[in-house]
């Protein structure tokens, strides 16, 4: 087998190359074996103990040896390139070449991804979901398959820092500071990132990418804990009648009927029904969130005198955006010294005040816009009971382990703690209590929602 300078024929060994091309063009060419024969292919070097090598190598790769045939097919095609596959043959990692040879660029499926999950989530949390996989893998960047694992997504999770604060321009000259340096994220936001990144990594599983999820065991950081944070009706009134219109009215939604920004804003006047004090409320995050809120009493008449104002068919916001009703609602509250209060807060006093009513926690969640009870009884079963009903029930407890063991329950008989006669006859015979194997058997609407 001949190894060329060019495209002039040439021999190693006995006789010299004599190269008759340009001197621009010095790479040597050798014979590639093939399942047909064999073709001319550069070795991409003008060394000749380096193009010598190359040469023994396909005579050990071709049919008088290893018959690799996959790879020399590839080096035929163009695909692969002579130098690679001996770099490869010399570290004795064909293999691993055959895996980087076999990887896929996981780009060209982020845009059909995003296509898939029209179909699941709505619209702005694809859009969300999009923005944080972006942080992972750049617009037009390649990204391969092999570097699609666990080990990678911790430490990409570990790098996330926050987003910059907006600024807005100045009007009286600048007097812009140094950024403070990035922070990192929260454990919510994470759980976020991770969420979008196994949305994705989903996916390319259902679509035989990946034969197998290499994220399913990454560990999702610990949350938040829940913030409820919330004013008291006296102090929330105050807010809302010292805000001028037409935020008073959307303040009056958010604090009396739970409602966020984006729902808010998005009503129209058919979504008011005046006879019944209600609005339909067509939130974005998830389809719970359009949902028919009721209005508290307090706060209907400020969203009802706005609502004089409009003529038929406008919009009941218009031309003010979430950014200006948090903005109002933050300097209200700085003029009011409450200080660290949030717009979002307001959903908080709404579902606190009505717990602590006795409002079944379904309500709350439907109110809320929540598929379930689970994140209600979870951030506010803390105001279910009240002191009464710790009292009522502690009194039951008592009339129980009198009615099963004497005055061995209470040191201070069922008299002296104010239950009737008739109160204890009502209680639960005690042959209920011991074949209930642990559960409740109650249909008291009280004690279900204390257990929720």
């Amino acid at each position: 087998m001949g190894v060329q300078m060019g495209n002039v024929s040439a021999r190693i060994g006995a006789n010299r190359i004599v190269p008759t091309l340009p001197r621009n063009r010095r790479c040597f060419k050798v014979w590639v074996p093939t399942r047909q024969g064999r073709v001319k292919r550069s070795t991409g070097t003008a060394d000749r103990a380096t193009a010598k090598k190359m040469e023994r190598m396909l005579v050990a790769l071709g049919a008088r040896g290893q018959r690799e045939w996959d790879l020399l097919d590839r080096v035929e095609s163009n695909t692969l390139k002579l130098s690679v596959l001996y770099d490869a043959w010399s570290m004795n990692d064909l293999d691993g070449l055959r895996a980087r040879l076999d990887d896929v660029d996981l780009e060209h499926h982020v845009r059909p991804w995003t296509k898939w999950l029209s179909d699941r989530v709505e619209p702005s949390s694809a859009d969300h979901y999009l923005a944080h996989v972006r942080t992972l893998m750049p617009d037009g960047a390649p990204f391969p398959r092999s570097q699609f694992t666990g080990p990678r997504i911790v430490q990409w999770l570990a790098s996330r820092t926050a987003l910059p604060r907006k600024r807005h321009p100045s009007t009286t000259g600048s007097r812009r500071t140094m950024d403070s340096p990035p922070k990192a994220i929260s454990g919510s936001t994470k759980r976020r990132y991770l969420a979008a990144v196994k949305s994705f990594a989903n996916y390319l599983q259902e679509v035989g990418v990946l034969a197998s999820n290499p994220i399913r065991d990454v560990k999702a950081p610990r949350a938040n804990p829940a913030r409820t944070a919330f004013l008291e009706l006296p102090d929330v009134i105050r807010l809302v009648e010292g805000t001028r219109t037409p935020y008073r009215a959307a303040l009056a939604l958010a604090y009396g009927g739970g409602l966020e920004v984006s729902a808010i804003l998005a009503l129209v006047e058919s979504d008011v029904d005046t006879s019944k004090r209600e609005v339909r409320a067509r939130g974005t995050k998830t389809r719970h969130r359009d949902r028919i809120a009721r209005v508290s009493d307090w706060a209907w008449p400020f969203f009802e005198a706005h609502l004089k104002n409009l003529t038929p068919g406008e919009r009941v916001f218009r031309g003010i955006t979430r950014w200006d009703v948090s903005d109002v609602h933050r300097e209200r509250c700085r003029a009011l010294g409450f200080l660290g209060a949030r717009l979002h807060d307001a959903r908080h006093h709404w579902a606190v005040r009505m717990v602590r009513t006795g409002m079944p926690l379904e309500m709350v969640a439907r109110q809320l816009g929540h598929r379930d009870v689970v994140m209600v009884a979870r951030v506010y079963g803390r105001f279910v009971p009240t002191q009464q009903e710790r009292d009522r029930w502690e009194r039951a407890a008592a009339a129980l382990d009198t009615q099963k063991w004497g005055t061995m329950g209470t040191a201070l008989g069922t008299s002296r703690l104010g239950l009737e006669n008739e109160e204890v006859a009502n209680i639960h015979d005690v042959s209920d209590f011991g074949s209930s194997r642990g559960g409740t058997r109650t249909r008291d609407p009280g004690i279900m929602s204390a257990v929720l």
